[in-house]
């Protein structure tokens, strides 16, 4: 016959392990934090791109903010052991274990709606905002082709059908002696800080202290294109569409929706679509020319859904599939610039996401 001892070391365990607690939220920060924060990248630049198509196919473009992400995880567990009856002489111990694991992730989605974002939208985007970006590191070309309508008069291309227009013939070269003036450091922003009763005013500051002959060359022929006084070398910028001295620069800026409208040149539509009228045909720029920035959004369109090494971002659209290529280093970097300048938009009034109360398990 068992021995009570004998019993109690084989109870003992099962009552050390339900004596313990096991944690099981710290060890799924790792995998859900970068799970979840994926996923709504990978939704983000879907719902861009998408935009970018239902312009063409004159629908309207639509925003949804990923407003809160919150997730309760449960484990329970049950273990029971029946000890022996001595009385009875039954001899025979018999154990039992249950468990249940659980997920519930709560999502809000936050419509992009209101009037003040209906007017950020709709908006020129302020200038200070631009020239922020060229201060960050952007090429000045890009950013200026894309978000920028004119500079001192000179008109930009536009790829908009109901605004279609043709860029002035110096304009990109303007834009392409600027960006080698950036690459060498002759071409510089300063945004001033907002003081009392005065906004931020941006400079632009054209040469350096020991500019090389080649850099001297093009940024006087970058005076000359825009009319600016030859002796200066700091000249103030101003939303307009004419300077009113020659030590200003005047730029109308695109709303947003006229950035998008701009890059939506970029999407491939099926032909059928084309033909029967379902969509918007465009023009796109001739790429090999290396005189205009390079800044289009591919976005290749197919019967089949591409393969997931080939596509940086796809979805589905009309019964086609749109994607862009992973490849396409241009078209990535681009899709990557809407992204950011989309967030100058004002989120406006939109809804209130609810309070959660989280039941402590």
């Amino acid at each position: 016959m068992p021995s009570k001892p004998l019993n109690a070391w084989i109870a003992f365990p099962l009552v050390f392990l339900s004596a313990c607690a096991i944690r099981v939220g710290p060890k799924t920060i790792h995998a859900d934090r970068f799970d979840y924060s994926g996923a709504i990248s990978s939704s983000w630049k879907a719902q861009m791109m998408l935009n970018l198509v239902r312009i063409r196919y004159m629908d309207p473009p639509v925003f949804m903010d990923v407003a809160q992400v919150v997730t309760q995880y449960t484990l329970e567990g049950e273990a029971s052991v029946t000890t022996p009856d001595w009385t009875s002489g039954v001899y025979y111990p018999g154990a039992s274990a249950t468990g249940r694991w659980s997920e519930s992730p709560t999502i809000t989605y936050n419509p992009m709606t209101g009037d003040k974002f209906t007017k950020s939208l709709l908006a020129p985007v302020s200038p200070v905002s631009v020239l922020q970006l060229v201060q960050a590191g952007w090429p000045v070309d890009a950013i200026f082709a894309i978000a920028v309508r004119s500079i001192n008069r000179l008109h930009a291309a536009t790829n908009i059908r109901i605004a279609k227009r043709q860029a002035d013939p110096q304009y990109y070269r303007l834009l392409r002696l600027m960006h080698e003036l950036q690459l060498t450091d002759s071409f510089t922003i300063r945004v001033q800080p907002p003081k009392e009763g005065v906004s931020e005013l941006p400079f632009v500051e054209l040469g350096r202290r020991d500019p090389d002959e080649a850099s001297l060359a093009k940024s006087r022929e970058v005076r000359k294109i825009l009319g600016l006084n030859p002796d200066e070398t700091q000249f103030q910028v101003a939303f307009g569409a004419v300077q009113t001295s020659d030590k200003e620069i005047a730029m109308v800026t695109r709303s947003i929706l006229e950035i998008i409208g701009e890059a939506s040149a970029g999407v491939q539509i099926p032909d059928d679509d084309l033909k029967e009228g379902r969509a918007v045909p465009t023009v796109l720029p001739d790429i090999s020319d290396e005189s205009l920035p390079q800044f289009l959004v591919r976005v290749r369109s197919s019967s089949s859904k591409p393969a997931p090494n080939d596509a940086y971002v796809a979805a589905q659209y009309h019964g086609h599939w749109f994607w862009v290529d992973d490849r396409d280093l241009v078209s990535k970097r681009s899709l990557t610039f809407l992204l950011i300048l989309s967030t100058l938009a004002e989120a406006g009034t939109s809804i209130a996401p609810p309070v959660l109360t989280i039941s402590k398990p």
